[in-house]
Formats: structure tokens, sequence, C-alpha cells
């Protein structure tokens, strides 16, 4: 995937007017799921609903699809993954500083994960834990995102949407940017602006993909306007 240098598109275009949507209609009073394929997806997607969510008391839990080592392939990956649940870490404490959120971590592989890649045992592991938390609604990437990673993670997040009986959001990532098709479903949009420090705080505890933490000039940096349109934008939702 390439990686685009300016926040704008078709989709940014068709949000500037889309409608809001209330926070009980993304995730009604119970359990959410979020199903995210990399470390800082759930603060850049959204930042801001979740933390409405945590402070709202849903019974939160997140799914990981990758544990996000591809970011740095100079370094070695153990110690990109270590660095990345750290700041995942951090950033939930910050989204949810009352009560922590629980991750399973799938550990599929970054930059190639595929939904057929679970079955079996490990299917099984997944839908417990999904089933856990009871959810009402799952939240994870769009299909729009043209990333393998966020595909893969909407894919899981369908079928365990299917198997629970639970509500399915999508949040555009990488999919605001550039031109391309619009989602069948209307585009939502959630903003609390008394939480955007929140998310701006949680995004922050990234600093290997914002800033030259590490040594490695094949490392991905966001790009800053990117970075700063996370940091102010509503976050972006369509049903399915």
């Amino acid at each position: 995937m390439s990686v685009p240098v300016a926040a704008e598109g078709s989709v940014l275009r068709a949000a500037a007017g889309a409608a809001t949507v209330e926070l009980d209609e993304l995730t009604p009073p119970g359990g959410l799921l979020l199903v995210m394929p990399h470390p800082d997806d759930e603060t850049l997607g959204c930042g801001q609903a979740l933390a409405a969510a945590a402070d709202a008391g849903r019974d939160i839990g997140l799914v990981l699809v990758t544990d996000g080592e591809g970011s740095h392939p100079g370094c070695h990956p153990g110690d990109i993954v270590a660095l990345r649940r750290a700041e995942l870490e951090a950033a939930l404490a910050v989204l949810s500083p009352a009560r922590a959120i629980a991750v399973l971590r799938l550990g599929l592989r970054d930059g190639l994960a595929r939904r057929d890649a679970l079955s079996g045992e490990r299917w099984q592991a997944l839908l417990g834990f999904a089933q856990s938390y009871n959810p009402q609604s799952i939240w994870t990437t769009s299909p729009l995102d043209p990333h393998c990673d966020h595909r893969a993670a909407h894919a899981i997040a369908r079928d365990l949407a299917e198997h629970c009986g639970a509500a399915l959001w999508s949040a555009p990532v990488w999919g605001r940017f550039g031109e391309r098709a619009l989602p069948e479903s209307e585009l939502r949009l959630f903003e609390a602006s008394a939480l955007a420090e929140r998310k701006r705080c949680a995004l922050a505890a990234y600093r290997s993909q914002f800033t030259e933490l590490l040594a490695d000039p094949e490392a991905f940096r966001m790009p800053e306007p990117l970075l700063a349109h996370f940091a102010a934008h509503p976050d972006i939702f369509h049903r399915g």
C-alpha cells in the first residue's frame, strides 16, 4: 500500500456532509468488541468513540489481528512487537482510564493477514473471547481500506458479528484518503469535543509510528498532514 501524503479524497468529501451518530446507536449498553489490524488503528479510526464508550461503562474487548511488527523491517521483530504492545497499552489507558480493556492478540503476520488463517481451535478461542463480552456491536476497520490486514480485520469482524448477533460498524482509516467508491451504507460522524484531547494524547503514545524514535531508514512514519487530520477530525463510521 502506498502512503498518501494529503488528507483528501472522496470519502472525506462525502463525510463533510454526513449526519452524526449517537453513542447508543454505535454501541448499545452492554458489550463492545473491537477488531483492529494493528496497534494504533483503534485510536486513529475511532479514538473519540472508544473513549466515549469507556466513559459510558461499556464492557470493551479488543481483538488485535497483528502485532504491527512490519512497521520497522530493519529492526528485530521481537523488539518492535514489545514496543508496539507497550504503546497500545499506554493509548488504551488514556482512552479508558477507569477500566482496563482486555486484548486478545491473534498474532497473524503483519502485512500478510488473512481471514482463512483462523480456523479450528484458533477460531474457537477467538469466538469464545468474543462471546464472553456478549457484544451488542463490533467495530472494525473498513473494506474501503486498501491494506490487506485492514480487510482481514473486517472479514474476521463480519464473521464474529454474524455468530454473535451483533451490529457491525466499520471505521475507515486509510480508506479515508484518495479517490474510491463510497460504501453502500451512509457515512456517519461521531464527535465529542470534550474527548478530542484524549484522542490526541492516545495518538501521542504511538511514537514509533510518528517520530524517528528508532533508527530504521525503512520504517513507516505517518505523514504529518495525516496525523494532524486524525487528531482533529471526527470519527467516521459506516454500517457493515
